[in-house]
């Protein structure tokens, strides 16, 4: 498989004013680093052993606690990653890492991913992007990411209805840009609470944990990533009847 291409920025990302970390900050960031290392540690092992044990003559009932095992080991260590992703984002440690990037295939990939999670809710999948596309120059890996959180909070906060995703390449100056929306007939969120969610450890209110789980990390994480990127993120709902987000993510193009 041919390697894509990686490539010094070559479109202009507007500059981070972002505050050195005070010392309280670097504590936090050190003790989640350290803490994650030493959860990861016994979990990989707990991992490894369910698998194996999954691979031995079970019976029907104990094949089912061994999968229990394994989904809430994978959740663990998702959370885990998500926990130190967005603390290493807050202390500027995370680099942009742009490529040759074809848009086409990168909604596509995102999109074929969901689409059976979609379709397991009896929600309608829609799906709309331009054709023939250019090669864009992007961290591809991070654009994917922030499209997967997005993607996947409105299908879980969806239980009827539709989800969809839209993508055009917009050619403007200063600089051409990804435009992206995720519009689902949802639950929607209030006003007020409207503001917030792009926090670290928001959620529409708090009973959506208890209904929905999470702790609100995703969207926290993707703000910080499109930030990084020198593009925008925002959001429009209507309680009840759900939520559209809006992607802006500036581009080279090849």
């Amino acid at each position: 498989m041919k390697k894509k291409k990686k490539h010094r920025l070559s479109y202009p990302v507007p500059e981070r004013n972002q505050a050195q970390p005070d010392a309280a900050a670097i504590a936090k960031n050190a003790f989640i680093t350290n803490v994650s290392h030493e959860i990861r540690t016994p979990m990989n092992a707990i991992m490894g052993f369910a698998q194996m044990l999954k691979c031995t003559d079970l019976d029907p009932k104990q094949g089912d606690y061994v999968d229990v095992i394994l989904d809430s080991g994978k959740k663990l260590l998702l959370l885990i990653g998500n926990l130190l992703d967005l603390s290493n984002l807050q202390m500027g440690k995370t680099n942009l890492l742009p490529v040759d990037c074809d848009p086409n295939a990168l909604v596509s990939r995102v999109w074929g991913h969901y689409r059976p999670l979609i379709a397991s809710k009896n929600l309608k999948p829609e799906f709309v992007t331009e054709e023939d596309l250019p090669i864009v120059i992007v961290d591809e890996e991070k654009v994917e990411r922030v499209l997967s959180f997005v993607l996947s909070n409105a299908i879980k906060f969806t239980t009827s209805g539709s989800v969809t995703l839209r993508m055009k390449l917009v050619d403007a100056l200063p600089y051409s840009y990804l435009d992206f929306e995720v519009e689902d007939t949802g639950c929607g969120i209030e006003e007020d609470r409207l503001k917030h969610i792009f926090e670290a450890f928001e959620q529409a209110d708090n009973s959506i944990t208890r209904t929905y789980q999470g702790l609100g990390l995703g969207l926290g994480i993707s703000s910080k990533i499109v930030e990084l990127l020198g593009g925008e993120i925002s959001a429009t709902s209507t309680l009840g009847s759900g939520s559209c987000f809006h992607l802006k993510i500036p581009v080279g193009i090849r």
